[in-house]
């Protein structure tokens, strides 16, 4: 069996659609599956899959130094999530204090679909500031804080030491500008509803799951593009499905066609159904076989936002001719899956310099 294979199976477990592993793994598997599961930035929920199996059959527990290394991280994992909880409860009632409402994206608001918030990876903050982007960024200038040099739909920002915060004036962006268009109107028509879902446990507003279902379809696609995603957005996007009504499921879909975004969706939709096991019938829409494969072997080869992408990580520090060779590799690829999207590429980013430029943020 491909550890591969076996690594999925440890996910499914985590995700309650199976009960055991099809094999009890040796010492050496168990390490292997250890180094996927950090890669892949989901060794909490690993190490929930390895606390249900011990509960099935405890032949299927790894080696003890491992366990323990295991069990050291997923409460690491936990102490962060805790600390970034605080901090985005923090962070909510600095800008209510000045009357802005805001709305906590991503991490730890979906981390609250898990069945232990505690046992998602985080990441940073990021920060849904309600108004004009000229007016937020003027607040957090006018506040002494440290602001990074903005682009469209965020800027870098200090507010609390040792927490990274992207403070958003959008959620998010497409490069194809007719698709973006879209998006950005779905944002506007929901966005009292996000700023509103305030949990007065937590301290702060995150997005509902219907808003979740384009927003983190969109974040995907984004970073499937540009520098890869990996198997813990999956694992979101398998949460916030779960999550929805079958109307809901439904109102989705109809969401995501509109916006333009059911290509990515045929592609998600295959790893869910192959990787985490989640039934043909509760999945959003069709299953994309030819795209959902590429998206599969972008996440395995890459890890965690392409971080462990070979070609990627050589030419980080390389210069731009080898580094914009490196891009119009990987989009000649994509080209012949997403083609619209990919030509619209280095025009949008071509405008998006020089609106940087004529806006004074570079």
């Amino acid at each position: 069996m491909k550890m591969d294979s076996l690594f999925f199976e440890l996910i499914q477990v985590a995700l309650g659609e199976r009960r055991r592993l099809s094999k009890v793994p040796t010492e050496e598997a168990w390490n292997v599956l250890y180094r996927m599961a950090v890669k892949q930035s989901v060794a909490g929920l690993a190490f929930y899959a390895i606390s249900r199996l011990c509960e099935v059959d405890g032949a299927m527990k790894p080696p003890s130094m491992l366990f323990k290394q295991w069990y050291v991280v997923s409460v690491a994992i936990g102490e962060q999530n805790k600390k970034l909880n605080d901090a985005a409860g923090l962070l909510t009632r600095v800008f209510a204090s000045k009357g802005l409402r805001t709305c906590v994206l991503k991490g730890q608001g979906i981390a609250q679909l898990y069945p232990d918030p505690n046992i998602r990876q985080s990441g940073d903050i990021d920060l849904w500031v309600e108004g004009k982007r000229d007016d937020t960024i003027k607040f957090l200038k006018d506040s002494h804080f440290k602001v990074g040099k903005p682009v469209i739909h965020h800027v870098d920002c200090t507010i609390i030491d040792g927490v990274a915060t992207e403070i958003h004036f959008m959620p998010g962006y497409i490069y194809n500008p007719f698709l973006h268009h879209r998006l950005q109107s779905f944002f506007r028509h929901h966005a009292e509803q996000q700023f509103s879902n305030y949990d007065p446990k937590l301290g702060f507003a995150y997005p509902t799951s219907r808003f979740n279902a384009v927003y983190s379809l969109s974040h995907i696609y984004m970073h499937f593009l540009y520098e890869g995603i990996g198997l813990r957005q999956m694992i979101d996007y398998y949460y916030i499905i779960k999550h929805l009504t079958r109307e809901e499921k439904q109102v989705a879909i109809n969401d995501i066609q509109h916006v333009g975004l059911d290509h990515i969706a045929g592609a998600v939709m295959y790893v869910l159904h192959e990787v985490c096991g989640m039934p043909e019938d509760e999945l959003l829409g069709e299953v994309d076989v030819r795209r959902g494969q590429l998206l599969l072997k972008e996440i395995v080869s890459g890890g965690n936002f392409g971080h462990s992408n070979a070609r990627m990580v050589q030419t980080h520090n390389a210069g731009m001719i080898t580094r914009n060779k490196v891009r119009l590799q990987r989009d000649f690829t994509f080209f012949w899956y997403y083609p619209m999207d990919v030509m619209s590429i280095p025009l949008w980013k071509c405008w998006h310099w020089c609106w940087r430029k004529y806006k004074g943020y570079l």
